[in-house]
């Protein structure tokens, strides 16, 4: 970036390299004098020489002669549109309207141009359920379906790539990492990497004659670096990104698929404490206080599964003695458009379910106490927490919730929730049915069914769901009687993002919680005092 020419530049991204052309980049930047587009970077000199605007397009792909391919854009109907250049202009690839998977960016992508540009990869969903990798050659103007998974979508992130750009394989996520191999060639190498690396294979780049690889070992804790090299299959440590951990043996993950009362398959990952699973089958040898955790949206599946800012919780829960279990729901992204859609009006309803007949897998597999279960969520995992304790109150010892809506027909009227996605499928607060449903779902309309203690917390500058809906939901449950902890962090938003709003959290937390399920717990000492917090039900707790 210091080869960059001033004026400064308000904004800068990567678009493309080229072994053909080496110290060239194809950028995209913005500087503050107003001048923008894509420009060729000599990356010796700092010389830009324009490529063009392009400003129509998200994204915009080139070949190894910076020859413009394919583009990307969003379009009126709130979904991708997949376009290749052609003699006449641009064709039409694939073009999907607005499903959930666009929270994530989508899964309708162009993955890559082939260096000789005659090849465009690129994922989509159109007119089928789940995404899969197709690639389109350009000469002949033909399409080939080459990867699909039977369980979940084929992604377009993740995948591994050859010196030319082609995919060498793809990924879908079920819990689990499913690789799918496109090159043969490539087949021996993730063979090798999967029998040699802990947990999970993840494929981060190569080197330009593809020889040498820069992979991760995906295990529900810090990642770990190596460095493969291909023509001796040998692997190289590197670092962990949190090396403050190492040394610490860390909670062990297994993944497995629970199957629902009406015939879903939801995959789930246990963590278990490191010495709780003796034959390493993801069974504790007996069974454990245990957390089912909930993730967010609900429209935001994937996430939850290998990024730090989710699985450090459930390192330390571990720690502490607890079985976690991260599951999947009905109405969550990544399996599929039909998955996704079972959720549609379901909140309350089978999207609980589902954590019921996961919490019954739990127990009848030896997993967890039947005394001593609990479950924790933010934002949708926050209403679906408080709900499990109002609609299932026999099967839950307690709950966590954090920033959750609870009085799903006030929620429905914000400014947030005031779109045709909501309404349609969560419910319509302005039609009497709609209505109806929403007050039926929510747990503030239900708290005298509440048994178990909760704690709920949220940020004082949270948009998304207010704090003064959670300050009634609150009041309604003192009101009641019911045992209830409540903390505000004035200065947070809809997901914690200070360090030490989460140290006090936690420490809070976890005291909570062997209060209630008998897990392990850190005194206090001055966590409490690094978090910005109020205390405005209840006591916290002394263990």
């Amino acid at each position: 970036l210091d080869s960059l020419p001033t004026p400064p530049i308000r904004s800068f991204g990567f678009t493309a390299e080229s072994p053909l052309i080496p110290n060239k980049w194809v950028v995209r930047l913005e500087q503050v004098s107003g001048r923008k587009g894509y420009f060729l970077l000599d990356l010796h000199s700092g010389h830009l020489r324009p490529a063009g605007l392009f400003g129509g397009f998200d994204k915009v792909f080139f070949d190894h002669r910076f020859q413009l391919a394919a583009a990307q854009k969003r379009n009126a109907a709130g979904g991708n549109t997949l376009l290749v250049r052609s003699d006449q202009g641009w064709d039409t690839l694939a073009h999907t309207p607005f499903h959930p998977d666009m929270f994530l960016g989508g899964f309708t992508q162009i993955l890559s141009v082939s260096g000789d540009g005659k090849t465009v990869w690129f994922t989509s969903h159109q007119n089928r359920d789940k995404a899969a990798l197709f690639a389109y050659d350009r000469p002949t103007q033909t399409t080939r379906l080459l990867a699909e998974d039977p369980k979940a979508d084929i992604l377009p992130l993740a995948a591994s790539f050859d010196p030319q750009n082609n995919p060498t394989s793809v990924v879908a996520l079920f819990a689990d990492t499913r690789r799918h191999i496109i090159n043969p060639d490539y087949a021996g190498d993730f063979a090798f990497l999967e029998k040699n690396l802990p947990g999970q294979v993840g494929w981060a780049g190569a080197s330009a004659d593809g020889q040498t690889w820069l992979v991760r070992a995906l295990t529900g804790g810090p990642e770990r670096f190596y460095l493969y090299q291909r023509p001796d299959k040998k692997l190289t440590p590197l670092f962990s990104d949190h090396e403050a951990l190492e040394g610490y043996t860390l909670a062990t993950r297994h993944a497995f698929a629970v199957r629902t009362r009406d015939g879903l398959e939801l995959p789930v990952h246990v963590y278990l404490p490191p010495d709780a699973d003796q034959n390493d089958d993801g069974i504790p040898r007996s069974p454990l206080p245990t957390v089912i955790y909930v993730h967010g949206g609900p429209w935001l599946g994937l996430v939850q599964w290998n990024r730090w800012f989710f699985t450090r919780n459930f390192q330390l829960l571990a720690n502490r003695g607890y079985a976690v279990i991260n599951m999947e729901f009905r109405g969550t992204t990544g399996l599929g458009k039909a998955m996704t859609d079972a959720g549609d009006r379901q909140w309350g309803k089978a999207m609980l379910h589902d954590i019921e007949d996961v919490a019954q897998w739990a127990l009848s597999n030896g997993i967890a106490h039947p005394d001593r279960l609990g479950i924790w969520g933010w934002s949708y995992g926050g209403y679906a927490a408080a709900a499990a304790l109002a609609f299932a109150p026999e099967r839950f010892a307690c709950g966590i919730s954090m920033y959750g809506p609870y009085d799903m027909e006030a929620f429905g009227l914000l400014p947030f929730t005031d779109n045709e996605l909501w309404r349609t499928r969560v419910g319509n607060p302005n039609t009497p049915e709609g209505a109806a449903l929403l007050r039926e779902i929510s747990p503030a309309h239900h708290v005298e069914r509440i048994r178990a203690p909760l704690y709920l917390s949220t940020g004082g500058k949270d948009e998304r769901v207010p704090q003064k809906l959670v300050d009634e939901f609150a009041r309604k449950l003192v009101a009641a009687g019911k045992d209830v902890l409540y903390t505000v962090y004035p200065e947070e938003g809809h997901d914690y993002r200070a360090p030490e709003s989460w140290i006090s959290f936690w420490a809070i937390g976890e005291a909570f919680l062997h209060r209630h399920l008998g897990g392990a717990f850190e005194p206090y000492g001055e966590d409490l005092e690094k978090g910005d917090f109020q205390l405005i039900f209840g006591e916290l707790p002394n263990p």
